[in-house]
């Protein structure tokens, strides 16, 4: 399991003894920083889930901080500490940051809510790393489907999707296929090309006939889309 690490920013050195003695069992690895710049270097060095910082701190402000962690680090979840809240910073926080929770100063550590809400925090971390990972690969994935399409310029192709709908066309087969239209055969196993006597039965859904056409498929998270490549224009 890859070890989850909490950064905690504070210019208070009594604070971070504090949390550092309160959370040394804890089942993540702790690190602390005293000022927003000392902060920026620990999140070159370690692969923070977790970042829990003052907003009242000398030099960069707390919301201007967190809004570069928000832009940098998209996967990391952000929680304000600090003993000055209130309604202005409350907004700001919401509108620029996307702040996951408000803990207040002083800190209640006789119970375990504070330790509740930072693995709650690291839950939510890992499910931004799944998805921001899921979405490069679907971009890289797009991307190459894309190339597949403008690379072969003379391979008149119909791109359709999940039901059998016309997404996009080539020209040359723009009007006997135009986008909208339904491909789907009335027996509902297949894709029929009238104007070209094709019928392309589901279970072919990543073979060819390269002599007629070639067919590929894609699923992207909850899309799925299925190009078809002619040899040939009829």
């Amino acid at each position: 399991m890859t070890p989850q690490n909490i950064l905690f920013v504070d210019d208070s050195p009594m604070v971070l003894s504090l949390l550092e003695r309160t959370l040394t069992q804890e089942a993540f690895t702790l690190h602390t920083a005293h000022t927003p710049k000392e902060a920026l270097q620990v999140l070159e060095q370690h692969p923070i889930d977790v970042v829990v910082s003052d907003l009242l701190m000398p030099g960069l402000d707390g919301i201007t901080f967190l809004r570069m962690i928000k832009k940098d680090y998209p996967h990391i979840v952000r929680i304000i500490l600090s003993g000055h809240l209130h309604t202005q910073s409350i907004l700001s926080a919401i509108n620029q940051v996307g702040v996951f929770r408000f803990l207040t100063k002083p800190l209640e550590l006789d119970d375990d809510t504070l330790k509740k809400i930072l693995y709650e925090a690291l839950d939510q971390a890992k499910l931004n790393r799944n998805n921001l990972d899921a979405d490069q690969n679907v971009a890289s994935d797009l991307s190459v489907f894309i190339d597949s399409i403008l690379n072969a310029p003379y391979r008149p192709y119909v791109l359709l999707n999940e039901q059998d709908i016309v997404t996009a066309v080539h020209i040359a087969l723009a009007e006997l296929y135009p986008v909208g239209c339904s491909l789907r055969h009335p027996d509902g196993e297949g894709i029929q090309l009238t104007t070209h006597s094709l019928y392309i039965p589901y279970e072919e859904s990543e073979s060819s006939d390269p002599d007629l056409y070639t067919l590929d498929t894609l699923t992207l998270s909850h899309l799925s889309l299925r190009l078809i490549r002619l040899s040939e224009i009829a």
